[in-house]
């Protein structure tokens, strides 16, 4: 073990937290500007170091650190805890490596930015709370992160705060995970009700044996109950954090943040925090057939929406936005069908590949940043000429999403199809389905959205004098590239990640179904192909307005306008109501309570006469009413 195995465990979550706030000095002070990038970047490299030191050999001992913070009445105790095994170090690797070239990135993207050291305190600050969530061992330091990585992600959407979408999209962010959050609230509070305890080793016992038979004593539930009701609630939680079906819709509003941002929150902190909240409480869910069939249908309803609407967009941080949202959906069909294995080596190769993606989106948006819309594909074009290193990477990058062999994409997801084509569960089978239609769109829109970007002429005099952006910003291009290249192969490869995961257990190969890998290149090749032949040729309408089902993907299959109008008009609609019965009702009982005291007092008042012959006569009769009560009491007694 090196010099930075032998820091405290602590400071893997702090060095950056301790960075945010030197980052905020410099903010409201205004001063050495310059100096914030390389503090944050320096944290960040202090916890990647420290990662690096204890990467768990097979066999060894997680290593942890453990402080009992509060005691709570019947037993319970509060722990803040830090614990790094296998799951945990490979997230803790994701999260590190990525938030480093972001960092690196946002040096040259964000150099004229006037608020330059308040964006790295938010950055450094996102990393700190997601490394916090992953180190995690209990449910109240998973919780508290958690509503940390929210904060963040509300600060960074909105960083440009004055600009009304900006500010607008960081609200609906936190606003519409927060319906999800409400769930995971309630599902950590049965599950401490259950176990008594908030460690999650003891929450999984209570949950595997009351699968097992053992009756738990929970208030207003049965075993049986509990055990989908509580699971369902920790997954709401899940369906916000991670954009899906429904609460999916602040996701693509989020690219109103700066680009960079928008690679860390798709790649490795917010909307990776569901998947892997998920696979770290899998036995949890696997504990009812109920709840693993809502998981894949979740994940599979949005793998297919997102994947349909990412075809027809033409602002290019929205193409990859929704991307990510459908390829979360196939995490969550893996973890479904039991598969933690696929699900989290398919988060790590999409991380790779989509922070490469979202980068590159960066870099284009970077050399058009005078056009009136520089997200828009529909004005570029011809941009391979004048940006060959963001080009080549970006191809790299949407054939990994894609699913193209040999390149990451293709390895996990078919790791992903495997496991949904062994699992027993008749839901599964329809979660292989989607996945496979998935896949050919997929390559549909990731070869659509390079086609129009890359290839061709020009189609605005800003994309005509584009250039490529300095070295510090094509530099983790060329990272990501190689990530996004080998690193499937090489996981896959031997079943490094599975033997990996499980701590150095070589278990039995899994099976190689021939047709199964056939059938998703050639989804992947063919949706590639149709993308290609579609878009090789410029042409003066965009072919996919064509396609049927065009209005419907268009316009967000109407989920969007159904929450803006149906949902918040029946929200406003019921606020107006409590709001009535609280003016008339609550506001009233008060109200005459008040009146009453006042009357009686008043009433009460007026007996003060100052005549001592009206207070003796009452006190007289006071002590006559009392005596006549006695009396009838003790004759009543004898």
């Amino acid at each position: 073990m090196n010099a930075l195995g032998a820091l405290p465990l602590w400071l893997l979550p702090l060095a950056p937290m301790i960075a945010a706030a030197l980052c905020a000095v410099l903010a409201i002070t205004g001063r050495m500007r310059a100096a914030a990038p390389f503090i944050t970047l320096i944290a960040t490299l202090i916890s990647a170091g420290i990662t690096a030191a204890h990467f768990p050999a097979a066999g060894a001992v997680p290593a942890s650190a453990h402080y009992a913070w509060l005691s709570i009445p019947h037993g319970v105790t509060i722990a803040l805890s830090v614990h790094i095994d296998a799951m945990a170090w490979m997230m803790l690797a994701v999260v590190c490596l990525v938030s480093t070239l972001v960092q690196i990135y946002s040096t040259g993207y964000m150099k004229t930015e006037p608020a330059y050291a308040r964006y790295f305190a938010c950055l450094s600050l996102f990393t700190s709370s997601m490394l916090g969530l992953v180190l995690a061992d209990n449910l109240f330091q998973l919780y508290v992160c958690w509503e940390l990585v929210g904060i963040c992600s509300y600060l960074l959407i909105g960083f440009w705060w004055s600009k009304k979408s900006a500010s607008d999209a960081a609200k609906k962010a936190f606003i519409v995970t927060r319906f999800g959050d409400v769930g995971f609230f309630l599902g950590v509070l049965l599950m401490v009700s259950a176990a008594g305890s908030f460690q999650f080793t003891e929450v999984q016992h209570a949950v595997t044996a009351a699968a097992g038979g053992q009756a738990l004593s929970i208030p207003l539930l049965s075993t049986q109950a509990f055990l989908i009701v509580a699971p369902l609630l920790l997954f709401c939680g899940a369906i916000g954090k991670s954009a899906q079906f429904p609460l999916h819709v602040w996701l693509p509003d989020a690219m109103e943040g700066p680009t960079p941002v928008s690679a860390l929150i798709h790649a490795a902190t917010m909307v990776a925090a569901g998947v892997y909240m998920v696979a770290r409480l899998l036995p949890i869910f696997q504990a009812s057939v109920v709840v693993q069939d809502v998981i894949i249908l979740v994940g599979s309803i949005t793998a297919l929406i997102a994947a349909t609407i990412a075809m027809v967009q033409t602002d290019i941080k929205k193409v990859m936005a929704y991307s990510t949202i459908s390829q979360l959906g196939y995490m969550f069909i893996a973890l479904g069908c039991g598969s933690r294995d696929a699900g989290l080596f398919h988060l790590v190769t999409h991380a790779m590949f989509k922070a490469l993606l979202f980068l590159t989106a960066g870099s284009v948006i970077h050399a058009m940043h005078h056009a009136a819309n520089p997200n828009d594909m529909s004005g570029m074009g011809g941009l391979g000429k004048k940006m060959r290193i963001t080009s080549a990477t970006c191809l790299i990058g949407a054939l990994a999403l894609a699913g193209i062999p040999p390149l990451s994409g293709f390895w996990s997801k078919d790791a992903i199809l495997g496991a949904a084509l062994a699992s027993p569960n008749p839901m599964a089978k329809v979660g292989l389905i989607v996945a496979l239609i998935v896949a050919a769109l997929t390559a549909f829109y990731s070869i659509r959205m390079w086609m129009l970007t890359f290839s061709g002429e020009s189609r605005s005099e800003t994309a005509a004098h584009a250039h490529e952006g300095p070295v510090v910003m094509t530099t983790p291009l060329a990272i990501l590239a190689l990530f996004s290249l080998g690193i499937g192969w090489f996981l896959h490869s031997g079943e490094r990640f599975t033997t990996f995961l499980n701590g150095g257990a070589e278990g039995a190969p899994e099976p190689v179904v021939l047709w199964l890998v056939a059938l998703a290149i050639a989804c992947g090749v063919g949706g590639a192909l149709l993308g290609w032949s579609m878009y090789r040729t410029p042409k003066a309408v965009d072919p996919i307005t064509k396609v049927p089902g065009y209005t419907l993907f268009a316009n967000l299959w109407f989920i969007d306008a159904f929450w803006g109008s149906v949902a918040a008009a029946g929200a406003l609609a019921l606020g107006r109501g409590i709001a009535w019965f609280d003016r008339k009702f609550i506001d009233g009982a008060m109200d005459a309570i008040g009146h009453a005291c006042g009357w009686s007092g008043d009433r009460l008042r007026r007996t003060a006469t100052g005549q001592a012959q009206m207070y003796t006569t009452v006190v007289m009769a006071c002590l006559l009413i009392i005596a006549l009560a006695m009396a009838i009491t003790q004759g009543g007694g004898r």
